[in-house]
C-alpha cells in the first residue's frame, strides 16, 4: 500500500496518513494526490513512493538529455494528453517516464503504436512536462534577468535563484509571486487561477532559505529600491527577457517590498504581454452577456462602468473593451494606476500624486487633446467623478472603474461622491458588475454530486434536472481541477424608467427594483456556468460566498437549467 511505504521511507507519520486516509474518503481521490494536496508529502517524494511500489526507477529528467529523434517516435499530443515523455530508445526498447507508473493500459497501448519493448520509469508531473517541452520544442524559457553578468559570486547565487523561481512561476500560469521572510528562510508561494499555492522547489528552496537576504537585496536592486531602507515599504518595477523556443518576449515585474517582523517580504507581480487581452472575444463571456456588451459600444458618448472587489479583473475587462473599440479613426486616452500591458494605438499615462499626475489632473488635460474615447483606471474621488462625468457630456466615451459588489450599487456610490443625480441620468449608459471564478480543467472534466449543503446555499433547495462536474485532478492542471479563470457577470443598462427615477432621486430600494428588468443577472450568468459545466459550485460558492450569493440570487431557487 503506498500509504505505508511512504511511512517506511519517513515521508508521513502514521497520524498524517490516518489524516489523509479520512480526507481521501471525503473527497474519492488516490491517497498519493490527497497528502500532496494536504501538504504532507512533496511530488518528488510521493513519486519515489510510487517507483517502489511499482518496481520502477525515479529518475531526474532535469539532468537527463533528450535525442530529438524520440519526438518522431511518440507525438507531442500523445505524450501531452497520457502526461508522459519518452527519454530514451536502445534495441527495440523504449523508456518512457509516467507520472502513473502503475497505467498498464497506456503502456500495452504504446507497445501496440510504437511495435517496441516498453520499460517503465517515473517522474514529478512537473519534470515531465518540463522535459516534454525540451523535446518537441527544442527549449524551455530562458529567462534573462539584467545586470547578473561579471556581478560577484554572491550576487551571481542571488541571480541564478531568482531566475528560477521566475522560470517555475512563468511556467506555472503564476501572477504573484510571494517571497516572504520566515525564521528558517523565506516561504515561497505562487498565486494561480486567484489561489496561493507552495511549488515544489524541493533542492532549490535549501538554496534559497540560505540565501534568502541576498534574493531580496538582488530583487530591490533590479527594481531600482534602496537596499539600505529595510524599514519602509517600497515599490518599483524591472523587465526580463524570457526566451520561447527562439523568439525573445518581454515580461513587466511590478515590485512590492514590506518590512516584516522575520525581514523584509516581497511580492512580484508578473504582467507578461502575452496574455495581453486583444478582443472582447476575450472575456469569453457567456453568449446573451456577450451580445448586450456589445450593444453597450454602439454607443459614442456616455460613461461605461466596471464594478467589483479588489482581483476581480477589472483592468483587463477594461483593456478587453478598448480593444474592442480601438481603430485608427479613434482616439482613445488612459489615465491608469499603474499601466499594466502597453497597447499600441493607445496614448497611455500613469497617475503619480507625487508630481500632481492624478486622475482628475489627466482627465483635465485629455478634454484639451481631442479624444473619443477615454479611459480612467477608477473613480476614487469626488473630483475625479465630477471630471468624468463631465466628460461624457460633452461628447466622449468614457470608461472607468469602482468599488461595489453589484451593478446597481454604482449608483449610491456614484451619491456618495456628489455627483448630482441629473448628472448621472444623463450619461451612466451602462455598469459591468464580475467576479473571476476557476475554470474546471478540459482534460480531467468529469461528472459529480456536490455535497447538498453547497445546493442548499446556492439554490436554497435541490434542482431536480441540473447536474454538475468537477476537475478530477491531472498533470495538465497540477492536480488542482482547475485550469485558467472566467469571468461571472452581471450587466446593467439602465432604460428611460431607471434614469426617470434616478433624476427624481427616487430611494434606492425602489430604483434597485426597477433596475431588475433591466440587468441581466449574475444569478442567470452563474447558473449558465454551472450547466455548462464550466466550473463547480463549491467554486461559486468560494468566490462569492454565502452572503453575496443570498444577493445575487434573489433568494430565489432558479429552474433547472
Amino acid at each position: 500500500m503506498l500509504g505505508e511505504i511512504l511511512v517506511d521511507l519517513g515521508a508521513v507519520t502514521p497520524r498524517q496518513l490516518d489524516h489523509g486516509l479520512a480526507v481521501q474518503r471525503d473527497r474519492g481521490q488516490p491517497i498519493g494526490r490527497t497528502l500532496v494536496e494536504l501538504s504532507h508529502v512533496t511530488e518528488e517524494i510521493l513519486h519515489q513512493a510510487l517507483a517502489r511500489q511499482c518496481g520502477v526507477a525515479f529518475v531526474d529528467l532535469e539532468t537527463t538529455s533528450l535525442d530529438a529523434g524520440l519526438a518522431r517516435i511518440i507525438s507531442e499530443r500523445y505524450a501531452r494528453r497520457h502526461n508522459l515523455v519518452p527519454v530514451a530508445c536502445v534495441d527495440g526498447r523504449l523508456t518512457v517516464a509516467l507520472d502513473d507508473p502503475g497505467a498498464r493500459a497506456t503502456v500495452d497501448e504504446l507497445r501496440r503504436l510504437t511495435g517496441f519493448d516498453v520499460a517503465v520509469v517515473t517522474a514529478t508531473a512537473r519534470d515531465i512536462q518540463r522535459a516534454a517541452r525540451r523535446l518537441y520544442r527544442g527549449t524551455g524559457d530562458a529567462i534573462e534577468v539584467v545586470g547578473a553578468a561579471g556581478a560577484e559570486p554572491g550576487v551571481q547565487r542571488a541571480d541564478h535563484l531568482f531566475r528560477e523561481v521566475l522560470r517555475l512561476a512563468l511556467e506555472g500560469r503564476c501572477s504573484d509571486i510571494h517571497l516572504e521572510m520566515v525564521r528558517s528562510g523565506v516561504a515561497v508561494r505562487f498565486r494561480i487561477d486567484g489561489v496561493l499555492r507552495q511549488p515544489a522547489l524541493d533542492r532549490v528552496q535549501e538554496a534559497l532559505d540560505a540565501s534568502a537576504r541576498e534574493v531580496v537585496s538582488r530583487v530591490k536592486v533590479l527594481a531600482a529600491l534602496d537596499i539600505a531602507e529595510r524599514r519602509r515599504p517600497q515599490d518599483g518595477s524591472f523587465q526580463v527577457t524570457v526566451d520561447r523556443g527562439g523568439r525573445r518576449a518581454t515580461v513587466d515585474l511590478r515590485v512590492s517590498v514590506i518590512p516584516s517582523h522575520a525581514g523584509e517580504s516581497v511580492v512580484i507581480r508578473i504582467l507578461d504581454r502575452a496574455r495581453a487581452p486583444q478582443s472582447l472575444g476575450d472575456l469569453d463571456l457567456s453568449p446573451g452577456l456577450a451580445a448586450r456588451l456589445e450593444a453597450v459600444f454602439q454607443r459614442t458618448t456616455g460613461i461605461f462602468l466596471v464594478t467589483g472587489p479588489t482581483g476581480s479583473g477589472k483592468s483587463t475587462t477594461l483593456y478587453s473593451c478598448l480593444m474592442r473599440l480601438n481603430r485608427p479613426e479613434v482616439r482613445i486616452l488612459t489615465a491608469e494606476d499603474p499601466v499594466e500591458y502597453v497597447y499600441e494605438g493607445l496614448s497611455q499615462s500613469e497617475v503619480d500624486a507625487s508630481i500632481g499626475n492624478t486622475f482628475a489632473a489627466y482627465l483635465r488635460a485629455f478634454l484639451r487633446h481631442d479624444p473619443e474615447v477615454i479611459m480612467v483606471g477608477e473613480i476614487r474621488d469626488e473630483e475625479t467623478a465630477a471630471m468624468a462625468f463631465r466628460a461624457a457630456q460633452t461628447g466622449h466615451l468614457l470608461l472607468s472603474t469602482l468599488h461595489t459588489n453589484t451593478a446597481v450599487a454604482a449608483l449610491p456610490r456614484l451619491r456618495d461622491l456628489h455627483v448630482d443625480a441629473s448628472l448621472i441620468a444623463s450619461s451612466l449608459i451602462g455598469v459591468l458588475s464580475q467576479r473571476l471564478v476557476r475554470r474546471l480543467c478540459p482534460d480531467c472534466r468529469e461528472p459529480y454530486s456536490p455535497p447538498e449543503s453547497v445546493v442548499a446555499a446556492l439554490f436554497g433547495s435541490p434542482v431536480a434536472g441540473l447536474s454538475f462536474q468537477r476537475g478530477a485532478g491531472c498533470g495538465a492542471c497540477g492536480y488542482t481541477g482547475f485550469q485558467g479563470r472566467m469571468l461571472v457577470a452581471e450587466l446593467w443598462m439602465p432604460d428611460d424608467q431607471d434614469l426617470l427615477l434616478i433624476m427624481r432621486g427616487a430611494p434606492f430600494d425602489e430604483i434597485r427594483r426597477s433596475a431588475e428588468r433591466t440587468t441581466t443577472s449574475m444569478a442567470s450568468d452563474a447558473r449558465e456556468r454551472l450547466r455548462r459545466g464550466d466550473t463547480t459550485p463549491e467554486e461559486m460558492l468560494r468566490v462569492m460566498g454565502t452572503l453575496e450569493f443570498s444577493t445575487v440570487w434573489g433568494n430565489k431557487v432558479p429552474e433547472a437549467g
